[in-house]
């Protein structure tokens, strides 16, 4: 019999995590356990905890020393010994349905390791605007599509589509993919690594539902950011130094280095092909020569090979391979 478990990770958590625990209580398919680390909390966290131990079977653990996010999160899911695993923050809510309808997903997919859904976005009152989690990082209906054609690793590539508290993995999955390598950016948590392993190895579906209420508030550990800033004008991309028009383009292309070189080391056998492109792209744009003659070659690559077209951003305009063409060249 399939067992389901529940991974859930507390640090000072007073605030909401009753509501937390008691939407545990109201699924219509109850977990057979939930594994809790908590990471040092000083305020009501544990005795809240103790109040819901009767409702539920949890199972606490202390952390001795601070582990942080994605370390605390393979841990907890480690100890789990659950077939089907969902990771837990203490702060959301879930609606009654949501383990059965993952899991019933999971059923009818035996050659799925990892799910993940949308999320209701709500305030630290719970109350919402009608807003959904996959809006704010622009899974949007072209990209699902994508998905469903084999796409879900470039799209990855372009951001984290996976949020961990809406996910649901098999225990075999997890066992293939740990330990957590030690090597990837800190910006990278444990549903990225998870998200995009599955992908790589094309395991990872996602059902459009808002199975989590998904809680925006001050004091959480890991939310939801939006598009910062605004393009530099045409003066200012002739005028500023070259060093610092390649700068994102090198930054973006170590990070991808370093989460090629993880995954490999993780399973040698993956094909990679969306990920070697993309930094083959990135490479060219990284390491333009200052002058502008030497630009040539790469760059022409870059366009003749079609990267301006297949990387540029979702959101412009028809003609930006050409201007990125051009940009590269010229500034």
């Amino acid at each position: 019999m399939v067992k389901i478990s529940i991974a859930l990770c507390t640090r000072n958590g007073e605030k909401f995590l009753r509501t937390q625990l008691s939407s545990f209580v109201d699924q219509t398919l109850q977990a057979d356990e939930i594994i809790v680390c908590d990471e040092g909390s000083t305020d009501q966290t544990l005795s809240i905890l103790e109040q819901f131990a009767e409702k539920l079977p949890l199972k606490i653990y202390k952390n001795p020393q601070q582990l942080g996010t994605y370390r605390n999160f393979e841990k907890a899911i480690s100890l789990c010994h659950g077939d089907i695993i969902f990771p837990a923050d203490q702060d959301d809510y879930w609606v009654p349905q949501k383990l059965e309808r993952v899991y019933t997903y999971f059923k009818l997919h035996p050659e799925i390791d990892a799910i993940f859904t949308d999320a209701l976005l709500v305030d630290e009152f719970g109350q919402t605007s009608g807003k959904k989690l996959w809006e704010s990082f622009r899974f949007r209906q072209k990209q699902q599509e994508d998905w469903k054609k084999g796409k879900s690793l470039e799209i990855l590539l372009d951001g984290n589509r996976v949020t961990g508290c809406t996910m649901g993995i098999r225990k075999s999955y997890f066992e293939r993919v740990s330990p957590f390598p030690d090597s990837l950016p800190s910006s990278f948590l444990h549903d990225a690594w998870l998200g995009i392993m599955a992908a790589a190895e094309n395991k990872i579906d996602f059902i459009p539902a808002t199975y989590v209420h998904y809680r925006l508030h001050s004091e959480q550990q890991v939310g939801v950011k939006g598009i910062a800033g605004k393009p530099p004008t045409l003066v200012d991309r002739i005028s500023r130094p070259h060093a610092e028009k390649v700068a994102p383009y090198l930054k973006t292309w170590n990070f991808l280095c370093q989460v090629r070189e993880a995954m490999l080391d993780t399973n040698p056998k993956l094909s990679l092909e969306a990920l070697h492109t993309k930094i083959e792209y990135l490479d060219r744009r990284a390491h333009l020569p200052e002058t502008r003659w030497k630009r040539l070659k790469p760059t022409l690559l870059n366009l003749l090979s079609g990267y301006y077209h297949r990387f540029k951003d979702m959101d412009s305009e028809p003609l930006a391979p050409y201007l990125m063409f051009l940009g590269d060249l010229l500034e």
